[in-house]
């Protein structure tokens, strides 16, 4: 079952497993690591936004495109970014589940499915997302939305604070709560995506974010039952271009690793690139060489990552 793994790894959030979406998708727990041989090291995700009026959807393996998605149908909405909340699959198909904000200020849940081997999706449904309060999720419009398979949602207001939004679970779906400001702060940004990681038994998110200001990579670790302790750090220097984000959990034959992978996307070049931190948790400033992700000039994309 395969698919399914690479499906539950892209966002192996340790949650309760209760229903997401209206019981059609459960929090992905614990699951097994894909296979590798021995000291070998593979990083798994997916990246996912929108052109020509289509959702798209693109899994990766290391710098290989393993699958390639669109919707059956253009969508009306525009999506920011995409963090991942459940999923759902077997060696024939499969399902996943997101929060998404809009760039009307609406917040939506999606729900995308496919069919292994076919291009086009088999679902695309998009339903209001809502508040604890049982309020609906409108004028959300924050500077930037955290990309990615994090714990929380996170985001950055106009003035920079960094902000760690609680999520909860239950039949009805998933749902907003408390809204808490961490004490770090991204006052200028391009982009910010994020991963899931854990650590001796903890949950940590890693946040990256793009400074157009100093083309630095930087990087905010926060333990989200702990956000007061939230740290930053400046772990690398970028080229100019570099416009959305994405980041990838890693593995090898005995579990998951310290290691993470970034991938960089240019929207307007439609080029993008894989480099490898050697430690996400230990916001290391060791990274490989950038490598070619799938082939140049097919990511003119939006709203991976706003």
């Amino acid at each position: 079952m395969k698919h399914m793994t690479r499906q539950r790894r892209s966002a192996l959030v340790a949650l309760a497993g209760t229903a997401l979406l209206a019981g059609s998708l459960t929090a992905i727990g614990a699951a097994s690591s894909p296979a590798a041989a021995a000291g070998t090291v593979n990083c798994s995700g997916s990246i996912n936004g929108k052109a020509s009026g289509y959702v798209r959807k693109r899994s990766i393996t290391n710098s290989t495109v393993t699958g390639n998605y669109r919707s059956a149908a253009t969508v009306s909405w525009s999506p920011r970014a995409w963090i991942e909340v459940g999923g759902a699959g077997d060696e024939t198909s499969w399902k996943s589940g997101y929060i998404v904000p809009g760039t009307d200020g609406t917040g939506r849940t999606v729900t995308i499915g496919g069919t292994i081997g076919q291009s086009v999706l088999t679902e695309t449904k998009s339903a209001q997302l809502y508040r604890t309060n049982g309020s609906a999720v409108t004028g959300w419009s924050p500077k930037k939305v955290v990309n990615g398979p994090t714990t929380e949602v996170y985001s950055v207001t106009t003035s920079g604070v960094v902000q760690q939004t609680a999520l909860s679970y239950s039949s009805a779906g998933a749902r907003l709560g408390t809204v808490t400001n961490l004490p770090v702060t991204l006052p200028s940004t391009t982009t910010v995506a994020g991963v899931w990681t854990s650590h001796n038994g903890v949950m940590y998110n890693l946040l990256y974010s793009i400074n157009p200001s100093t083309n630095k990579l930087e990087q905010i670790v926060v333990r989200p039952d702990r956000p007061a302790e939230a740290k930053k750090y400046v772990v690398r220097s970028l080229g100019t271009g570099w416009r959305y984000l994405s980041v990838h959990n890693c593995y090898d034959a005995d579990g998951s690793v310290a290691a993470k992978d970034i991938v960089l996307i240019n929207p307007t070049t439609g080029n993008a690139v894989r480099i490898r931190q050697s430690s996400g948790i230990g916001h290391s400033t060791t990274f490989s060489a950038s490598s070619k992700v799938g082939t140049d000039g097919t990511w003119k994309w939006t709203g991976i990552s706003n």
